[in-house]
């Protein structure tokens, strides 16, 4: 029986991506108290880019915990898409006759 532990995203304990409350799961840490270490490093001069940068890397390298979320790409275009032209069914139109509308200015009438 495996019992080795894996690092993983975290699919329920997220803000953005689950990167940070993947690493407090695999550590046992809490997950507030290191969000709030990395807002501060984020904001650290000299130490902000490498900061931003690793998160940036980690999510896209540290697979997520549960599959069925979806990777980082499809996370961000579920974001800017519509939800309400998802629900819009496509309709079709039978038996319609298409006509100029410069038809009539042809004709002289």
């Amino acid at each position: 029986m495996n019992t080795h532990k894996k690092l993983r995203r975290s699919a329920t304990n997220r803000v953005i991506s689950g990167v940070l409350g993947g690493i407090c799961d695999y550590f046992g840490w809490n997950s507030t108290l290191v969000r709030i270490l990395y807002v501060i490093l984020a904001f650290t001069p000299g130490i902000d880019l490498v900061a931003i940068i690793g998160y940036i890397v980690m999510m896209f390298t540290i697979p997520i915990d549960n599959p069925g979320v979806g990777s980082p790409f499809d996370q961000a275009k579920s974001l800017f898409t519509n939800r309400a032209s998802d629900d819009k069914s496509r309709k079709v139109i039978h038996n319609v006759e298409e006509k100029d509308v410069h038809d009539n200015q042809k004709r002289g009438h």
